[in-house]
């Protein structure tokens, strides 16, 4: 018994010891530390400095094939692409904290002529944020001194008999009031926008945008909103645009007999198309692999020169199969001589993967 304790004691130690960054045991190279804390930064303060240290412990030289970060706020500089036998190096991380405030946490790999698995070294820190400009918060200046933190909104999905409601927040940077109005340049007929008619000198607030469908609505796929601003009745610089995917309401559905969309084929290739071929086809199995029936609510595309045919029963009973045809137009593709790529979104009620997309692509054919 005292033996098992002594057992569970020292890997009880083992488990609390700090794990050091991958640095493999049989590599010549070995570096001093691995990981290199900048404290905390000034965000305004300017590019920050680290270094790191190795040296060759063996008796040939090494080489150092790469260094890779992953961000592009981080730099490298070292002083020497190979090192000799007792020789050292030195690798210098330069960061740039402008517009990261937070939490400083990246990687460095350093590749070397001792193998493939790269030598992995940490920066940490934290960056305190700076104070930022009216400008800055309010990026979109909509007009007569009118700004917007955003233009857009996306309300991912909303089930029907639901309502869903994000804000865009303005401030009025002049020294008298302006007049606010708008009108729908696009609309679904699902959102409903809330804002001030008359906004006060340097007053702030919200423009409230609201999505709501009906329990009964028969409207699927995308939802998209284009709003054209006015402030004191001249057109503003941007529009308001908001975006929502429709669905089924899932709330009566049980987890267990619903069913599922399982889709033949995500990539459909239609391979080198001549300009003449005229209207190309293709064609997807949809399978019910669930318990209930799947029905198929609508299919949209990307690009007018990809249709969508649905079958004429849009109900799948469970075990069964529903096709689906894709055709290509090349005569409606402006630009047919570089690389097509379109995408189909398919709506279900399939509770786990309501849409799902399926990515078109064909080639221009090559002349001999």
């Amino acid at each position: 018994m005292k033996y098992l304790c002594y057992i569970l004691a020292l890997w009880a130690i083992a488990l609390a010891r700090p794990v050091a960054a991958q640095q493999p045991t049989t590599r010549n190279l070995h570096f001093l530390v691995t990981s290199y804390d900048y404290g905390h930064v000034e965000e305004a303060g300017g590019v920050v400095v680290g270094r790191f240290e190795a040296v060759n412990r063996g008796d040939g030289d090494v080489e150092i094939r790469d260094v890779v970060t992953t961000c592009g706020c981080t730099a490298v500089r070292y002083d020497k692409g190979v090192i000799a036998p007792r020789d050292t190096f030195g690798l210098e991380v330069r960061y740039d904290p402008m517009n990261r405030p937070g939490r400083i946490e990246r990687t460095i790999y350093v590749t070397t002529s001792e193998g493939e698995e790269p030598v992995e070294l940490r920066i940490t820190g934290y960056v305190k944020p700076r104070e930022r400009t009216i400008d800055e918060i309010y990026p979109f200046l909509i007009g007569s001194g009118l700004r917007l933190d955003s233009n857009f909104r996306s309300f991912g999905y909303l089930e029907h008999g639901r309502s869903a409601e994000q804000c865009i927040g303005y401030v009025n940077t002049s020294e008298r009031s302006v007049t606010l109005d708008f009108e729908f340049v696009e609309s679904s007929g699902a959102l409903h926008i809330t804002a001030p008619q008359r906004i006060e000198p340097h007053a702030s607030g919200d423009i409230c945008l609201t999505y709501s469908l009906e329990e009964q609505s028969d409207k699927y796929g995308s939802l998209s909103d284009r709003v054209e601003l006015r402030v004191d009745g001249l057109r503003g610089e941007y529009e308001l645009m908001a975006y929502a995917i429709a669905i089924d309401n899932f709330d009566a559905m049980d987890d267990i007999s619903a069913p599922i969309a399982e889709i033949s084929k995500k990539i459909i290739k239609f391979g080198e198309v001549n300009r003449n071929s005229g209207v190309c086809k293709q064609s997807v199995v949809v399978h019910n692999g669930g318990r209930s029936d799947l029905m198929i609510r609508c299919a949209e595309s990307s690009h007018e020169a990809v249709s969508v045919v649905l079958p004429r029963d849009r109900s799948i009973v469970a075990g069964g199969d529903a096709e689906i045809e894709l055709l290509f137009d090349v005569a409606r593709v402006e630009d047919w001589d570089n690389p097509f790529v379109a995408r189909v979104s398919i709506i279900t009620n399939d509770p786990i993967r309501p849409m799902q997309s399926l990515k078109v692509n064909a080639l221009p054919e090559r002349h001999t």
